[in-house]
């Protein structure tokens, strides 16, 4: 109760407004119902402020309980419409005839009948308009579910190639994955066989290397050896030449003390016969003898070597004399008397 004393308390200068403008007790009894049915007063405006009879106001607000179109509703209102025009036209609204061509039929100032007569054509021609309409739509629509139908089956036809296409594509695919899993395998194999081969490669790398050293101190030591034998060759060969000097200058003495001491007696002579006789028994093998004579006057014979150059037997030997017999040693002689340094 207190709701509607709030809500009509809100309406309450409408109502004095339509008072002051000579609206009679029944209508504001109308209006204050739509009112309060929750219609806007816009809409209640348009026959409480019209000054009709209460007939039509009653019509009026029994179409726009009805149906609260507001296009409808103001058509209505301006078209100077009885009570039963009011009526038709609402009920061919109804039907779905357009509220432009109902204005149109009631702007002809017709009688009730004529404008019935006039809207039931206008109603027929909506209606054969939509049948046909509604022909043609269908025929679009089975020329069109046709053509769907069509162009759904050219869509299987273009799938089923596609898939085709597809599967030997697959088909393809894995053979080339496989492939391609062979081509791994073999490539990690040649890569563990490099592996291998660098492997490999830098241990004959490094033997090399080693030999080369080996090499190179061996080149060293043989040069140094070879250089030591020619030293003492050297020696052996100033040596030789001192002792063939002194040789030479014994047996220079030797001839002049014989000029100065005369003739010999003849067994001094055999005697000397002999002795070189028997000297050279006992000093076979040397190069040579010089003839020395003593304090008695007797002679004597002294071994005297010539100085030579060794065979690579002889070198071997004096070498092995100095170095040793060891393994490395006896390879660097071997080098040493292959190269052939002293040729007899």
């Amino acid at each position: 109760m207190e709701t509607r004393k709030t809500e009509m308390a809100q309406f309450a200068p409408f109502i004095n407004e339509l008072t002051q403008k000579g609206c009679g007790d029944d209508v504001l009894k109308l209006a204050k119902e739509d009112l309060e049915l929750g219609y806007p007063q816009e809409l209640v405006a348009l026959y409480a402020e019209k000054g009709w009879q209460m007939d039509r106001c009653k019509k009026f607000s029994s179409i726009m309980r009805a149906d609260s179109d507001g296009g409808l509703l103001r058509m209505l209102a301006d078209g100077g419409f009885n009570p039963y025009q009011m009526q038709l036209l609402a009920n061919y609204y109804g039907k779905g005839v357009p509220v432009a061509q109902l204005r149109d039929v009631g702007a002809k100032n017709l009688t009730a009948y004529d404008m019935e007569q006039a809207l039931k054509r206008v109603y027929q021609a909506n209606r054969e308009a939509a049948e046909v309409q509604e022909s043609q739509e269908g025929k679009d629509t089975q020329e069109k579910k046709a053509s769907l139908e069509e162009a759904l089956r050219q869509r299987e036809k273009e799938l089923g190639d596609q898939q085709e296409i597809n599967n030997k594509q697959a088909a393809e695919n894995a053979k080339l994955r496989t492939k391609a899993e062979d081509l791994e395998k073999r490539v990690k194999e040649l890569e563990q066989e490099k592996t291998g081969y660098d492997s490999e490669k830098r241990s004959i790398l490094e033997e090399r290397d080693r030999f080369y050293r080996q090499n190179q101190t061996l080149m060293k030591e043989k040069e140094q050896l070879i250089t030591d034998i020619e030293e003492v060759q050297k020696e052996k060969d100033e040596m030789g030449q001192r002792l063939k000097e002194m040789g030479n200058k014994v047996l220079t003495e030797t001839a002049g003390q014989q000029e100065a001491s005369g003739v010999q007696k003849p067994v001094s002579n055999r005697q000397g016969a002999e002795s070189p006789a028997n000297n050279s028994q006992d000093f076979s093998g040397n190069d040579y003898l010089a003839a020395i004579r003593g304090r008695n006057g007797e002679r004597h014979l002294v071994p005297v070597e010539r100085s030579v150059r060794r065979k690579p037997d002889g070198l071997k030997a004096f070498a092995e004399k100095i170095f040793g017999r060891g393994r490395q040693d006896s390879g660097l002689i071997k080098q040493l008397t292959g190269k052939g340094l002293n040729p007899a």
